[in-house]
């Protein structure tokens, strides 16, 4: 399925749309993650938050393509907040005795203070410096002249048992916050009896509801701020042809506005509505001295029969302080730059299941600090390893026993969606339910312990994504050697003219080892635009094949798009899709310098931009 497709049903909240891209994007998602996480349990807290944040998000999606950018800075940020959060350095010698904090503002710590009193001492003290006075690890260690390690296995130690001590007191109070937004949700969209409530979940900042009409296949998402403020609206529904006319929208806009929100247009600035294909977006903004701020404001979509589809608030207060630039804004200077300096090269594109020769263009930057200019981010080049495969002895194992797929399992549901053509195997008599609304439970009862395959329209297997916890009595024994013969041996059966067609590319463990991850990339003379590797991923305790994806399109058909001509020019497909580049200087938060900053910034990642040419056709491409 071409991946705008499949973002757009999933920003419809269409089934399996959202669940396919975490399948085909996680063990990307993962590798982000990677770079950024200091241990294995780090790395799921951040993955966990996420993908959270990717699915509240999706709306405002179409302000970050392509998805592969989007979400790596979705990882990026979250994995900063996250070590932000945890590591605020408070100089060790400044450590006063351990007290519980008394202040006006901090009475929720004391009401914690109090039940941290139930625990052991050591555990108490830990969980007491790490929840109440934000210190690290490390920090702690010192405190309590103990290793790192000791200090983890008290705190994780403690954490279960603070679960199990706050579970009766928090139950109630949390409930009752989310029972007084579930309430104002469904009286203010009125919501009809009839749909399941799926997610209910307090996030950061956000708390989130969700229902669904299972026989409809419709449904609202809403979050509100805790204190009570409409923060995003999403609703599924079948439309109708009437079209109405702009002025028309606009009004039904305005109404909901007054309506819904609390807010009011007047201190925004309106941008011009975009056009999508089943919608319009009305947007509105902030500008200081004269220059928009960036994520600032909010959006509505509108269907074009009338209905408000998506509603986004960016954020909740007004940015204070701005750091003005040394240099003057010359916008047209900075133009200038980026059409001599933008490259426009020729790629193999696996957007869709025919795949196509693209010219691409690729301007030094999207983004840049005003102060900055004419210095640009450097481009950081994927290293490939170009290395023969080995030659193995093929297994005599079918490939549903080398994914681990046997008669205790049956299949709990299967894709309707032509595109998404797949089944999702559970062991028999498997139960997950939970009355647990969260996005956590949600995502927990369709995922864990499944194993999902992916099919072509002959029937063979595409891709694989398996959920499966290894028994726990298994010891690691298999080495990455021994991960890469069992990836080759997978291939063989899946891909039988890998030996030709590919190049081996890598293999290594995953952040807690569990996984052999292993590494081929398409062997071609033009590059691709992406999709051109191919991952298998090895269980160490099982040797089981727990991923595997192939490209979009047939690797055959893929890789014998090189031999066709050009009839565009990259001269000429660079003129053209440069005449489309534009620049404005748009302010932007910096989180170090705790401001924002001035900074040059392209439409490359507007909606609607074209930044990619057909190389035979000539077709405009987003």
């Amino acid at each position: 399925m071409e991946e705008t497709q499949l973002i757009n049903r999933a920003q419809q909240r269409e089934k399996g749309a959202f669940e396919h891209l975490m399948e085909v994007y996680e063990p990307r998602l993962q590798r982000i993650i990677n770079a950024y996480a200091l241990n294995k349990y780090d790395l799921e807290d951040i993955k966990q938050e996420t993908i959270i944040r990717m699915f509240i998000s999706l709306p405002n999606l179409l302000h970050h393509r392509p998805f592969t950018s989007w979400m790596k800075k979705i990882a990026i940020h979250t994995s900063i907040d996250f070590y932000r959060k945890k590591d605020r350095e408070i100089p060790i010698e400044n450590v006063q005795e351990i007290k519980h904090p008394h202040k006006k503002e901090s009475e929720h710590f004391f009401w914690i203070a109090q039940i941290l009193d139930e625990l052991d001492k050591r555990k108490s003290q830990i969980l007491s410096l790490k929840i109440i006075d934000n210190y690290t690890f490390r920090q702690i260690s010192h405190i309590g002249d103990l290793t790192e390690s000791t200090v983890k296995s008290h705190y994780y130690g403690g954490i279960q048992k603070l679960k199990t001590v706050l579970a009766v007191e928090t139950i109630g109070e949390v409930q009752n916050m989310l029972e007084t937004l579930k309430e104002k949700a469904v009286s203010l969209f009125s919501i009809p009896s009839s749909y399941d409530l799926l997610i209910e979940q307090e996030y950061s900042e956000e708390i989130l509801f969700a229902w669904e009409d299972k026989a409809e296949e419709t449904g609202f998402m809403i979050s509100f701020h805790p204190n009570g403020e409409l923060l995003s609206y999403s609703r599924e529904m079948n439309h109708t042809h009437i079209r109405y006319a702009e002025e028309v929208l606009y009004k039904k806009v305005l109404k909901f506005l007054h309506d819904q929100t609390n807010l009011c247009p007047s201190p925004f600035s309106k941008a011009s509505p975009i056009f999508f294909t089943k919608s319009m977006r009305f947007e509105w903004i902030m500008k200081h001295n004269g220059y928009k701020i960036d994520n600032s404001g909010f959006f509505i979509d509108i269907s074009y029969d009338g209905y408000v589809i998506n509603f986004k608030r960016y954020c909740t207060t007004n940015p204070r302080h701005f750091h003005t630039p040394q240099k003057e804004v010359h916008v047209e200077t900075v133009k200038d730059y980026l059409m001599k300096e933008t490259s426009c090269n020729l790629f193999l594109s696996t957007s869709n299941n025919q795949g196509k020769l693209v010219y691409k263009i690729e301007p030094p930057f999207y983004s840049v600090g005003v102060d900055e200019y004419p210095s640009h981010p450097v481009k950081e080049e994927d290293l490939v390893i170009s290395k023969p495969l080995r030659s193995v002895n093929s297994s005599a194992e079918t490939i549903e026993e080398m994914i681990g797929l046997t008669n205790e399992h049956e299949y709990i549901r299967e894709s309707k969606d032509p595109g998404l053509r797949g089944k999702v195997f559970r062991k028999k008599n498997l139960t997950l339910v939970s009355s647990d609304k969260s996005i956590d439970n949600y995502m927990r009862e369709r995922n864990d312990e499944t194993i999902k395959i992916q099919y072509k329209e002959n029937g063979k297997i595409k891709g694989i994504f398996s959920f499966e916890n290894p028994p726990a009595n298994l010891r690691k024994k298999y080495n990455r050697k021994q991960g890469y013969e069992r990836a080759l041996q997978f291939l063989e059966k899946v891909l039988p003219s890998h030996q030709t067609i590919l190049r081996f590319g890598g293999v290594s463990y995953n952040t807690d080892e569990s996984w052999v991850l292993v590494t081929f990339y398409l062997t071609s003379n033009i590059p691709f635009e992406y999709g051109g590797m191919i991952n298998v991923n090895v269980c160490r305790k099982t040797l089981r094949i727990v991923y595997y994806m192939e490209p979009e399109t047939e690797v055959d058909k893929l890789l014998s798009l090189q031999e066709e001509t050009t009839l565009i020019s990259a001269t000429k497909a660079k003129e053209t899709l440069l005449s489309l580049l534009e620049v404005e200087a748009v302010w932007k938060e910096d989180e170090e310098k705790g401001c924002f900053t001035l900074h040059y910034q392209t439409n490359l990642l507007e909606p609607n931009f074209h930044s990619r040419m057909n190389a035979k056709t000539g077709e405009l491409l987003d």
